[in-house]
Formats: C-alpha cells, structure tokens, sequence
C-alpha cells in the first residue's frame, strides 16, 4: 500500500510538472494583444523594456492610424523571439545591420516581413518612430499595409545606447 501511494505521489508530480511546461511552452507559442495606449507623458526612463516595447508599439500604431491604416494588432510569440534575439546580438557584437527578412517570414509562418532598427542614446520611443518615418525605407516597413503581427525588443549594448528592434509580418 505504502508502495502504492509512492509511485501514485510521483506520478501525479511528473503530470504537475508537465502541466506546467505545457502551460508555459503555450503561453509563448502564440499571439498577445498589443496595447491600445500607454501614458506616453511618463518619465521613459523609469520603464522596463517590456513597457518601452509596448509604448513602442502605441506610437507605430498612431503613426499607422495617422495615415490612414490599420493598427497592428498582436504581438507574435515567434516574431518576437526574432526580435528580441537579433537586439542582443547587436547589442553584443555591435554590427549594426538587419537581417534576411525572407528568414523571419520563413521561421514565422509569415508570407512578408520588413524590419526596423535603430541605435542611439537617450532615445525615448517616441523619437525612434520619428526617425523611422523620416527614413524612406523604414517608413515603408512601418506604414506597410500587409504588417499584422509584431515583435518588438528594446535594449541596451555595453555603451550604454538603445537598440530597437521593430519585426513586422503577415502571417499566412
């Protein structure tokens, strides 16, 4: 009996324990709500990179809708990755170049993607979309009517400078 109840207790860890990886292995194998607005009169300074990449994404959606397109509406768990992946590799190595986007389309289930990214000190959100929008490529990518999806890092390299990474796709 006291066997019993043993490999029961363990059995029942092992189906807790997988519950949980299941539960967590979901939880970032899909899509999350972008936020329709972020108090962006706050001192930027005192966000974590998860609220600066949401405001981000508040201030390309008002770019988006000031031009008469729709928001982007999601965040996608596998675009982002890529997002945040590539901000630390720019961070770490210092190159400063965009990837193939046919990759990001291919590895994401996505039938377009376009990138932006940005460098510099003191950069607040806000400002990296204006330099965005006054480059014609970035612009492009940023008001591109087939963008349904983000990934989104904000990060910071050894110099103490911001990297954004903004990844864009239509999903298939």
């Amino acid at each position: 009996m006291l066997r019993h109840r043993s490999l029961t207790l363990v059995a029942s860890l092992c189906l807790a324990a997988s519950a949980v990886v299941g539960t967590t292995a979901a939880a970032h194998a899909g899509t999350w709500p972008v936020p329709s607005s972020a108090d962006s009169a706050r001192d930027v300074s005192t966000l974590s990179s998860a609220q600066l990449e949401d405001l981000l994404m508040v201030e390309i959606n008002a770019a988006r809708a000031a031009n008469g397109l729709d928001e982007v509406r999601v965040f996608d768990a596998c675009t982002d990755r890529m997002s945040e992946k590539w901000g630390r590799r720019i961070a770490h190595t210092g190159v400063f170049a965009h990837r193939d986007q046919g990759d990001v389309a291919d590895r994401c289930r996505g039938s377009w993607a376009g990138e932006t990214l940005v460098r510099g000190s003191g950069l607040t959100p806000d400002d990296m979309v204006r330099l965005w929008l006054d480059s014609p490529g970035h612009r492009e990518i940023l008001l591109n009517r087939r963008a349904d999806r983000a990934g989104v890092a904000i990060t910071r390299d050894g110099q103490g400078r911001t990297i954004g990474v903004v990844n864009l796709v239509r999903h298939r």
